[in-house]
């Protein structure tokens, strides 16, 4: 049977997870252990000082993966991975501004749009743009920028 040491670093090379899921996964594969809690805690320290594990690496890693979507879903991502507030706040500052990213996805999705009625255009692209989590201020701006560039019909 792995001890807890061992099986932690297995579930960190599977993937890169944060400390309060790795908790999770090692309270569950070790619940019949006595003391677990404590013996989980000194396992995630002695990872901690070893820089095996890191909340904040492990956010910007997912934020990177997701850096097509919104803000808002971004944040969502890293609360259920157990991320404080603290470290969502500052991972989403590292990936700019949310309306450069939505503008890129916008243009992505004109092109698939050419044959489409103008006001249709519109409401398809709002619709993406929010089923990735921009907020309706971004798609706003998106929206206006898009009208003032020309490529959407005013």
């Amino acid at each position: 049977m792995p001890n807890l040491f061992d099986a932690a670093l297995r579930h960190l090379s599977a993937r890169n997870c944060s400390e309060r899921e790795l908790y999770q996964l090692l309270e569950k594969e070790f619940a019949h252990v006595a003391d677990i809690d404590k013996n989980i805690e000194h396992t995630l320290n002695r990872l901690r000082e070893m820089h095996l594990i890191n909340d904040a690496r492990a956010a910007e890693s997912l934020a990177y993966r997701y850096a097509q979507k919104g803000n808002r879903f971004i944040a969502q991502v890293l609360r259920q991975k157990g991320m404080s507030s603290c470290v969502i706040e500052e991972t989403l500052t590292t990936l700019g501004p949310e309306i450069e990213r939505a503008l890129e996805e916008a243009r992505k999705k004109l092109r698939s749009l050419s044959n489409e009625e103008p006001r249709a255009i519109e409401v398809k692209l709002w619709n993406f743009l929010s089923s990735r989590g921009f907020s309706s201020d971004t798609l706003h701006q998106v929206i206006g920028q898009l009208k003032d560039d020309d490529l959407l019909v005013r």
